[in-house]
């Protein structure tokens, strides 16, 4: 019924504008408010196939590592250099990558095929900064998730959106209940929550934010973004607390050599829990080398990486998950394209306890609108 109501909804909201274009042909009427109203989105389809060290199941999946979505956004000016703005993503995943496993082998449909993203409006000034308010990112959201490789779409510090959903086998190749994802994190702030968010205008490419959500969480991040000499540089770091009063420290950066296509991303974060019976100490380190050319083709830059990734104490005391993977991506530009090949490989190691490495290879596009 939610699906539903939330399809039914958008369907209205696209047929009671009085025009799909305006002179732009990039705007999409809005009912004479003042605002003007964008509609875009993307979808994101691809094949994963899954190999756990007895059996291999191949997969019609949505890639969650950028999901299947669209979105409604729209902004007006107000005087005095203000905006306001409203933006609205839900998203539409069927068979999510995040998800499918041996058993499980088809998510699609049901109540969870499409979920709100963003559903947020906003007051804006160049000099006085944004202030956002209903659910949408957090400060800290995307603070791990820093990555300037050109092969974010098929690999980046999220390496669980990959295959997260697949089950490790025991030594005595037994099927367990435990998952890629369970065990593997990049400690990625607060995600998305009903909050209220403030972004201090830019200074010298600092970029700094706070937010406050429900169950008492809170965060605050510094962005940095800016091009010195031949290096194009991103970098972020955060503070958060939970519901559960657990503290995280995480971040990122991302450096691309623009004369070479060179890149290298670094990604880190650890966990403090609150509760004194919960012992878990939880950390984890990403690396990634990148490298990005436009000899290869003339549609777009060709994006090839490597990474390693570590997890320690996720699910359990004592677990140590790590993964290792490859991409390439060919950018197609004058259609908004992506076409993708990942290959990872994940292990985890637990005390008193064996398990098989589980390999996934990944290959789809992903369209933008």
């Amino acid at each position: 019924m939610r699906s539903l109501l939330l399809v039914t909804a958008s369907a209205l909201a696209v047929s009671s504008l009085p025009s799909f274009a305006e002179e732009s042909g990039k705007t999409v009427g809005s009912a004479n408010t003042g605002i003007r109203l964008s509609f875009s989105g993307q979808v994101n389809r691809g094949v994963l196939f899954a190999d756990d060290g007895v059996s291999s199941e191949t997969f019609f999946v949505d890639n969650d590592n950028s999901s299947t979505r669209f979105r409604f956004t729209g902004e007006g000016d107000f005087g005095d250099g203000w905006t306001a703005g409203v933006n609205i993503e839900i998203q539409a995943e069927s068979n999510s990558t995040a998800s499918v496993n041996q058993i499980t082998q088809n998510t699609g449909g049901g109540s969870s095929f499409l979920s709100e993203r963003k559903l947020e409006l906003f007051f804006e000034n160049d000099k006085f900064g944004r202030l956002t308010v209903g659910q949408g990112d957090t400060a800290s959201n995307s603070t791990s998730e820093v990555d300037l490789s050109g092969t974010s779409i098929v690999a980046y510090s999220g390496v669980a959106d990959f295959a997260g959903g697949i089950l490790f086998r025991d030594s005595a190749n037994a099927l367990t209940t435990v998952s890629v994802g369970s065990v593997v994190t990049n400690l990625d702030g607060l995600s998305r929550q009903d909050r209220v968010r403030y972004d201090a205008p830019s200074f010298g490419g600092v970029t700094l934010s706070g937010s406050v959500g429900s169950d008492g969480i809170y965060d605050v991040a510094a962005r940095y973004n800016s091009t010195l000499g031949a290096f194009k540089v991103g970098a972020a770091l955060a503070y958060s607390v939970d519901a559960a009063d657990d503290e995280t420290v995480n971040g990122s950066v991302s450096l691309l050599h623009q004369d070479t296509g060179l890149s290298l991303t670094l990604a880190g974060g650890s966990r403090d829990r609150e509760l004194a019976t919960d012992l878990r100490d939880t950390k984890f380190g990403y690396v990634k080398v990148g490298y990005q050319t436009t000899a290869i083709s003339n549609l777009g830059a060709t994006a090839f990486s490597i990474d390693y990734s570590v997890s320690d104490d996720v699910a359990a005391v004592g677990d140590e998950a790590t993964s290792y993977g490859i991409a390439a991506v060919q950018h197609i530009d004058a259609i908004g394209t992506d076409l993708y090949l990942g290959v990872r490989n994940y292990e985890l190691d637990r005390p008193g306890s064996q398990f098989q490495d589980v390999t996934a290879v990944l290959a789809g596009a992903r369209l933008k609108f």
